[in-house]
Protein backbone atom coordinates (compact mmCIF):
# COMPACT_ATOMS: atom_id res chain seq x y z
CA UNK A 1 0.00 0.00 0.00
CA UNK A 2 2.80 2.41 0.88
CA UNK A 3 4.51 1.94 -2.50
CA UNK A 4 1.27 2.55 -4.39
CA UNK A 5 0.56 5.51 -2.12
CA UNK A 6 3.98 7.06 -2.79
CA UNK A 7 3.52 6.54 -6.55
CA UNK A 8 0.05 8.10 -6.41
CA UNK A 9 -1.55 4.96 -7.87
CA UNK A 10 -3.45 3.58 -4.86
CA UNK A 11 -7.17 3.37 -5.67
CA UNK A 12 -9.05 5.52 -3.18
CA UNK A 13 -7.63 7.09 -0.05
CA UNK A 14 -4.66 5.04 1.19
CA UNK A 15 -4.30 7.09 4.36
CA UNK A 16 -0.91 8.20 5.70
CA UNK A 17 2.30 6.38 4.86
CA UNK A 18 3.26 3.58 7.19
CA UNK A 19 1.09 0.79 8.61
CA UNK A 20 3.55 -1.28 10.61
CA UNK A 21 6.62 -0.52 12.66
CA UNK A 22 9.02 -1.62 15.36
CA UNK A 23 10.72 0.30 18.10
CA UNK A 24 11.05 0.92 21.81
CA UNK A 25 8.11 1.93 23.95
CA UNK A 26 8.59 5.45 25.34
CA UNK A 27 5.18 5.84 27.00
CA UNK A 28 2.12 3.75 27.83
CA UNK A 29 -1.46 4.77 28.32
CA UNK A 30 -3.81 4.18 31.20
CA UNK A 31 -4.82 0.55 31.64
CA UNK A 32 -1.92 -0.92 29.65
CA UNK A 33 -0.50 -3.70 31.80
CA UNK A 34 1.37 -6.11 29.50
CA UNK A 35 3.73 -3.54 27.98
CA UNK A 36 6.13 -1.15 29.66
CA UNK A 37 8.49 1.69 28.84
CA UNK A 38 11.70 0.29 27.35
CA UNK A 39 10.11 -2.81 25.75
CA UNK A 40 11.27 -3.63 22.21
CA UNK A 41 8.08 -4.10 20.17
CA UNK A 42 6.54 -4.45 16.73
CA UNK A 43 3.15 -2.99 15.96
CA UNK A 44 0.46 -1.98 13.53
CA UNK A 45 0.27 1.80 13.70
CA UNK A 46 -1.18 4.08 11.00
CA UNK A 47 1.20 6.85 9.97
CA UNK A 48 4.20 5.00 11.36
CA UNK A 49 6.81 6.72 9.19
CA UNK A 50 8.01 8.96 11.98
CA UNK A 51 10.02 9.13 15.15
CA UNK A 52 7.03 8.45 17.41
CA UNK A 53 3.65 6.79 16.89
CA UNK A 54 0.66 6.13 19.07
CA UNK A 55 -1.45 3.01 18.62
CA UNK A 56 -3.79 0.77 20.54
CA UNK A 57 -1.97 -1.68 22.83
CA UNK A 58 -3.90 -4.55 21.20
CA UNK A 59 -1.84 -3.93 18.04
CA UNK A 60 1.52 -4.17 19.82
CA UNK A 61 3.60 -7.23 20.74
CA UNK A 62 7.09 -7.69 22.08
CA UNK A 63 9.74 -8.08 19.40
CA UNK A 64 11.47 -11.46 19.32
CA UNK A 65 14.97 -10.88 20.68
CA UNK A 66 16.66 -12.49 17.67
CA UNK A 67 15.10 -10.12 15.11
CA UNK A 68 16.47 -6.72 14.23
CA UNK A 69 14.10 -3.77 14.33
CA UNK A 70 14.19 -3.68 10.53
CA UNK A 71 13.21 -7.34 10.27
CA UNK A 72 10.47 -6.96 12.87
CA UNK A 73 8.90 -3.98 11.08
CA UNK A 74 8.02 -6.20 8.11
CA UNK A 75 6.13 -8.80 10.11
CA UNK A 76 2.80 -7.51 11.41
CA UNK A 77 0.51 -7.17 8.40
CA UNK A 78 1.75 -10.08 6.28
CA UNK A 79 1.79 -12.57 9.13
CA UNK A 80 -1.50 -11.35 10.57
CA UNK A 81 -3.12 -11.70 7.13
CA UNK A 82 -1.82 -15.25 6.73
CA UNK A 83 -2.54 -16.33 10.29
CA UNK A 84 -6.10 -15.03 10.13
CA UNK A 85 -6.75 -16.66 6.75
CA UNK A 86 -5.20 -20.04 7.48
CA UNK A 87 -6.01 -20.59 11.13
CA UNK A 88 -9.08 -18.48 11.90
CA UNK A 89 -10.97 -18.80 8.61
CA UNK A 90 -9.68 -22.05 7.06
CA UNK A 91 -8.95 -23.87 10.35
CA UNK A 92 -5.68 -25.34 9.00
CA UNK A 93 -4.74 -28.72 10.49
CA UNK A 94 -1.56 -30.82 10.30
CA UNK A 95 -1.39 -32.99 7.19
CA UNK A 96 -3.70 -30.84 5.08
CA UNK A 97 -2.66 -29.72 1.61
CA UNK A 98 -2.34 -25.96 1.02
CA UNK A 99 -1.95 -24.17 -2.30
CA UNK A 100 -0.05 -20.92 -1.80
CA UNK A 101 -0.27 -18.65 -4.83
CA UNK A 102 2.56 -16.15 -5.39
CA UNK A 103 4.58 -18.06 -2.80
CA UNK A 104 7.73 -15.96 -3.27
CA UNK A 105 5.97 -12.69 -2.35
CA UNK A 106 5.60 -11.24 1.13
CA UNK A 107 2.33 -12.94 2.06
CA UNK A 108 3.44 -16.14 0.31
CA UNK A 109 6.69 -16.34 2.28
CA UNK A 110 4.83 -15.75 5.54
CA UNK A 111 2.38 -18.48 4.52
CA UNK A 112 5.20 -20.94 3.84
CA UNK A 113 6.55 -20.45 7.35
CA UNK A 114 3.16 -20.84 9.05
CA UNK A 115 2.07 -23.81 6.92
CA UNK A 116 5.34 -25.58 7.72
CA UNK A 117 4.88 -24.73 11.40
CA UNK A 118 1.39 -26.26 11.26
CA UNK A 119 2.70 -29.47 9.70
CA UNK A 120 0.74 -29.15 6.45
CA UNK A 121 1.89 -29.90 2.90
CA UNK A 122 2.72 -26.99 0.58
CA UNK A 123 1.86 -26.63 -3.09
CA UNK A 124 3.15 -23.33 -4.45
CA UNK A 125 2.93 -21.13 -7.49
CA UNK A 126 5.59 -18.59 -8.46
CA UNK A 127 7.21 -17.24 -11.59
CA UNK A 128 9.86 -19.68 -12.90
CA UNK A 129 12.71 -17.34 -11.98
CA UNK A 130 11.84 -17.79 -8.30
CA UNK A 131 11.54 -21.58 -8.25
CA UNK A 132 15.14 -22.21 -7.11
CA UNK A 133 14.62 -19.88 -4.17
CA UNK A 134 11.49 -21.78 -3.14
CA UNK A 135 13.27 -25.11 -3.61
CA UNK A 136 16.02 -23.86 -1.27
CA UNK A 137 13.27 -23.44 1.35
CA UNK A 138 12.30 -27.09 0.96
CA UNK A 139 9.24 -26.54 -1.25
CA UNK A 140 8.81 -29.62 -3.47
CA UNK A 141 5.65 -28.84 -5.43
CA UNK A 142 6.09 -25.64 -7.45
CA UNK A 143 3.97 -24.57 -10.40
CA UNK A 144 3.98 -21.55 -12.70
CA UNK A 145 2.02 -18.56 -11.40
CA UNK A 146 2.01 -17.03 -14.88
CA UNK A 147 -0.13 -19.81 -16.39
CA UNK A 148 -3.43 -21.50 -15.65
CA UNK A 149 -1.79 -24.91 -16.19
CA UNK A 150 -1.07 -25.02 -12.47
CA UNK A 151 -4.56 -26.48 -11.92
CA UNK A 152 -3.89 -29.53 -14.11
CA UNK A 153 -0.45 -30.01 -12.54
CA UNK A 154 -1.97 -29.78 -9.08
CA UNK A 155 -4.55 -32.44 -9.85
CA UNK A 156 -1.77 -34.71 -11.18
CA UNK A 157 0.37 -34.14 -8.07
CA UNK A 158 -2.55 -34.96 -5.76
CA UNK A 159 -3.89 -37.95 -7.73
CA UNK A 160 -7.01 -35.97 -8.62
CA UNK A 161 -7.85 -35.02 -5.02
CA UNK A 162 -6.80 -31.35 -5.08
CA UNK A 163 -5.96 -29.38 -1.96
CA UNK A 164 -7.78 -28.54 1.26
CA UNK A 165 -6.98 -24.81 1.36
CA UNK A 166 -6.08 -22.16 -1.21
CA UNK A 167 -4.33 -18.96 -0.15
CA UNK A 168 -4.71 -16.72 -3.18
CA UNK A 169 -3.57 -13.25 -4.13
CA UNK A 170 -4.03 -13.71 -7.88
CA UNK A 171 -7.06 -12.38 -9.76
CA UNK A 172 -9.15 -13.23 -12.80
CA UNK A 173 -9.23 -16.81 -14.04
CA UNK A 174 -6.85 -17.92 -11.29
CA UNK A 175 -9.75 -17.80 -8.84
CA UNK A 176 -12.06 -20.38 -10.50
CA UNK A 177 -9.06 -22.52 -11.57
CA UNK A 178 -7.90 -22.62 -7.94
CA UNK A 179 -11.30 -23.82 -6.81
Amino acid sequence: RDVLNALGTYPGDPGPLGRECSGIISAVGEGVEDLKIGDDVLAIAPGSFGNYVTTNAHFVVRKPYDLSFEEAAGIPITFLTVYYGLFHLAKLNPGEKVLIHAASGGVGLAAIQLVKWAGAEIFATASPGKWEFLKSMGIRHIMNSRSLYFADELMTLTDGKGVDIVLNSLAGEFIPKSL
